[in-house]
């Protein structure tokens, strides 16, 4: 299966992440991580302050709930199609205009490898891999002509109009991992990013905007990371494994016909 893929998939986005052990002080290492990224093709720079709630179970009522303002970075090449984020305990990777794992393995390198050599000792706990695609239906389509029934939730009933679903499936996989997908079936309106990739300045290939009715599917791998400490080569090795796992659940979601369509 790993072999699997299309011309023209579907995809929105597919987004890497490595998460890693806390690094309070990690904003030591950004300078010279921006540098070595600007010169490797990656110019843009951005640096963001987000909240993070906190909830204390042992405090007083009324004064259970707080928030920590956290730094994140941003890191993209100039065409904003492959975007980097940094933060205290994850690295994620965005890619907007992907088509194969082959186009998308350069990036992958160079970007991991900096990080390696830039931000010493990390201790990776986490490898994540997902794939967000979107469907649009063409008037007088039906969702069952992309996707299986199964992953659709219920159909009209009675004199209930179905409006729209939400389903979502969780896998064990064989390595220990766990591997999740999800089907939104909605009518038209304006599409987004899971809330934990925004916001992102990055260029999307297809605009969060639908005329007609859509498919989201989102397919999401993870599991523990390999290796003690963070090393460039095997994480790739490790993503390569997790995308894997992706095309076959992605294989059994859809329809032939549907697949034939993006060859």
């Amino acid at each position: 299966m790993s072999d699997f893929s299309l011309n023209h998939p579907p995809l929105i986005c597919v987004a890497a992440r490595v998460q890693f052990m806390p690094v309070e002080k990690i904003s030591a290492y950004i300078s010279e991580l921006q540098e070595a990224l600007r010169l490797a093709g990656y110019p843009h720079f951005e640096e963001q302050r987000t909240k993070v709630w906190q909830i204390d179970d042992r405090a007083e009522a009324g004064m259970n709930v707080s928030f920590q303002e956290i730094s994140r970075w941003d890191f993209a090449n100039l065409e904003k199609t492959v975007t980097i984020r940094v933060d205290r305990e994850s690295l994620t990777l965005l890619f907007t205009d992907y088509d194969h794992f082959s186009n998308a393995e350069p990036h992958y390198r160079t970007i991991l490898k900096k990080v390696e050599e830039k931000i010493p000792s990390l201790l990776p706990q986490l490898v994540q891999l997902r794939y967000i695609a979107c469907i649009p239906l063409p008037e007088g389509a039906s969702p069952t002509d992309w996707v299986t029934p199964s992953v659709l939730g219920m159909p009209n009933l009675d004199r209930l109009q179905r409006l729209g679903s939400v389903s979502e499936t969780s896998f064990l996989t064989p390595e220990g991992g766990q591997f999740v997908t999800r089907c939104m079936s909605l009518g038209p309106q304006g599409l987004t990013l899971p809330a934990d990739l925004l916001p992102l300045n990055a260029k999307l290939k297809h605009p969060l905007q639908s005329e007609t009715p859509f498919l989201l599917l989102e397919n999401l791998h993870q599991r523990q990371a390999e290796v003690a400490t963070f090393a460039a080569e095997s994480c790739l090795t490790q993503l390569s494994s997790l995308r894997a796992q992706n095309a076959e659940v992605f294989q059994a979601t859809v329809t032939p016909q549907a697949l034939e369509s993006w060859k």
